[in-house]
């Protein structure tokens, strides 16, 4: 039995659920013996705090596994989120795609890590509980992943895990599991099945998109389908993000114009991103009136 979502419909004395729906099953997941919750961003740690403030101290009986190597801040520093700005976007959709793909992955904390606030929080939540010289029931683990999952009987969940960097394998045993695992994407390719046999594809056979957001097709294709939120792979960490909904719905209107309708900044980012090429400068004539104003260099001893 594979771990998922659906788990409870196969066995439903064991709640297996996701994050989404922790809301609506907490009392039953709070009544469980032994919680596990996999996850490491917001909605895991959001989770995970809720459980332990609601357990009995030194019988919190909690697990928290995460695959990220850290359970880490949100980089919300000002010069940080300039990595959410077109200047940015711009950058990443020059890179050779290996490097974007390379790159995207080691971005996590950009968009996956925590509020320093909830860490704060779940901290001194195991602090306080570790005064009176205990330690709280509780395993927090990073570098982990789960490669199997399967009932134990009716009522229990058996988790086969592997630290990635140690390459140690161990399981355990829980009661409930909430999978704080966000949201698969979802695919294009349903929607544009008619346009399959004409779509210019990478190595990886994902669409290429060029840097006004429209699908590069054939070019018998005369006309130009333009995506949003559809383009991670070419356009890097910000796709999703709100803030940028008015530059990349302002580039689209532009480029279905032809023209400019809606001006926008060359520049966004105090950051530069990249080294700019700049112009080999050929070297000038001086002349006699250049020489006099010309400080003579003093040997240094």
């Amino acid at each position: 039995t594979q771990l998922d979502a659906d788990g409870e419909a196969e066995a439903p004395t064991v709640p297996v659920i996701h994050s989404a729906d922790y809301l609506d099953h907490r009392e039953r997941i709070l009544a469980a013996d032994h919680i596990t919750v996999i996850g490491s961003g917001q909605s895991g740690a959001e989770v995970f705090l809720d459980l332990l403030r609601n357990r009995p101290a030194g019988r919190e009986k909690l697990h928290w596994l995460a695959r990220t190597p850290a359970f880490a801040p949100m980089e919300y520093s000002k010069l940080g989120l300039e990595q959410f700005t077109p200047d940015y976007t711009r950058y990443f959709h020059a890179l050779p795609e290996s490097v974007r793909n390379q790159l995207l992955p080691q971005q996590w904390q950009l968009h996956r890590g925590i509020a320093a606030g909830t860490l704060a929080d779940i901290h001194e939540e195991l602090y306080r509980r570790s005064l009176h010289g205990g330690w709280p029931d509780t395993v927090l683990t990073p570098g982990v992943f789960v490669r199997t999952a399967g009932r134990v009987g009716t009522t229990r969940v058996e988790l086969h895990l592997e630290h990635a960097q140690q390459g140690a394998r161990s399981r355990i045993t829980t009661d409930a599991v909430v999978l704080a695992t966000g949201y698969r994407e979802r695919r294009t390719e349903t929607l544009l099945a008619a346009l399959d046999p004409y779509i210019r594809r990478d190595h990886s056979d994902r669409p290429r998109i060029d840097e006004h957001h429209r699908l590069v097709l054939d070019p018998l294709v005369t006309g130009a389908v333009h995506v949003q939120n559809a383009e991670q792979h070419t356009h890097g960490v910000g796709t999703p993000d709100l803030g940028l909904a008015a530059w990349r719905s302002a580039v689209i209107l532009n480029a279905l114009m032809k023209k400019t309708v809606y001006p926008l900044p060359e520049r966004t980012a105090f950051t530069t991103f990249g080294l700019e090429p700049r112009p080999q400068s050929r070297p000038q004539r001086t002349t006699s009136e250049d020489r006099r104003t010309i400080p003579r260099q003093l040997p240094v001893h």
